[in-house]
């Protein structure tokens, strides 16, 4: 609060020394206007004065557009044409009738690449993308990592690790809520595990990678969710191994440990604040069967609990024919289904746990852009911060 009184302090100095001749402003009216407006104005007025755009860049002014927009979250996509990247987003409806109306997809920011690519959940807004890239000099691609922040379109090069191994398995991006420190996981492979595990930590002066121990020989098998600052993925003990396990990575103290799972997860997803798996009954897609919800219970005893829910027959008027995959669950507890075969038009599906309902949404505006069905985005958040 203090530091808060400091900064508007200096902004309202600034202010009442612009003019006698006009009664100011208050900068926490100016403050709550521009927390209302969209990003795109805040990147606009941050052109007009050096005065707008210090007041812009007040970490409270960032941190209360933060805590407004987590009330309005959105559906981040990314998109591929041709060799680049693009990110789109739209509201996240939240009507609980069984129809919506169609939603507009905004654009925000494209990146270039040069071959593979594989983006991390976002957290906070930003996000955590690695791609390959012919750099300056060279003849074959290179993987780069970088942060973007899709509102602000900004990105991020980080630096490589400084290690002999050319194999690198993995990164998982994650988030500390007690020291509100943004922090990515890497891992190289060697010996068919995990032999090297790097930690780089956001908002530093020097971005640098450190060297930390990891006493659970694995490698990786899936996406990761940070949840309550806790990375989860799931892994498995070595590359020929069929043992399961979900890894636990405490971003603030930067420890692993493990939890035991019963059967192959398909989507990892936090449910009502727990580690949650979502798994289909059969295959890893679905269209008019059940599937399985397990909640991790006392995460020291690695003991879970099963929910099964179904997927009427009647609601194949709203799934149609294809097959279904999961996007993930919202924070209001609705599953999102994407289809495992984007086509046009486009459509996300909602189903309510609670009510037992399922409605169809329609996404416009990315027709001409290949929909990548693992690189839908649940409540995502728009930060203004600046990178």
């Amino acid at each position: 609060m203090k530091s808060r009184r400091q900064n508007v302090s200096v902004a309202r100095q600034t202010i009442l020394g612009r003019d006698e001749n006009f009664e100011p402003i208050p900068i926490d009216l100016v403050i709550e206007i521009f927390s209302r407006s969209p990003v795109k104005s805040i990147a606009r007025c941050r052109c007009v004065s050096k005065l707008w755009a210090s007041t812009l860049r007040l970490p409270y002014f960032t941190e209360l557009y933060l805590t407004k927009s987590c009330a309005r979250p959105r559906l981040l996509f990314a998109c591929q044409k041709h060799r680049e990247l693009f990110f789109f987003s739209t509201p996240q409806p939240h009507n609980p009738n069984e129809s919506s109306s169609p939603l507009a997809a905004s654009f925000h920011m494209k990146i270039p690449f040069d071959g593979r690519f594989n983006i991390i959940s976002p957290i906070g807004g930003l996000v955590f993308v690695r791609y390959e890239q012919i750099l300056k000099g060279r003849k074959t691609p290179e993987f780069v990592s970088a942060i973007c922040n899709p509102s602000t379109g900004q990105s991020l090069t980080l630096p490589k690790p400084k290690t002999r191994k050319r194999i690198w398995g993995t990164s998982h991006f994650g988030y500390d809520p007690i020291e509100k420190q943004f922090k990515v996981l890497s891992m190289n492979i060697g010996d068919g595990v995990y032999k090297e595990h790097y930690v780089l930590t956001l908002g530093t002066e020097n971005l640098s990678w450190r060297r930390i121990e990891c006493s659970i020989p694995h490698v990786h098998g899936s996406k990761g969710i940070c949840i309550n600052g806790v990375l989860y993925y799931r892994a498995k003990a070595d590359m020929f191994s069929g043992t399961l396990m979900i890894v636990c990575f405490d971003v603030r103290f930067e420890k692993f440990s493990y939890i035991k799972i019963l059967k192959p997860t398909t989507t990892l997803i936090s449910y009502n604040g727990k580690l949650a798996s979502l798994v289909w009954e059969g295959p890893s897609y679905i269209c008019g069967k059940r599937f399985e919800m397990w909640v991790l219970g006392d995460p020291e005893k690695h003991e879970w609990l099963k929910h099964t829910y179904e997927l009427r027959p009647r609601w194949q008027n709203v799934l149609g024919e294809d097959l279904l995959i999961f996007a993930g669950m919202t924070g209001t507890n609705e599953i999102v289904l994407s289809p495992k075969y984007p086509s046009h038009p486009f459509y996300v599906f909602y189903y309510n746990l609670e009510r037992n309902t399922i409605r169809r949404v329609e996404i416009q505006g990315m027709g001409a852009f290949k929909v990548n069905e693992d690189y839908i985005f649940l409540d995502h958040v728009e930060d203004v911060k600046l990178i």
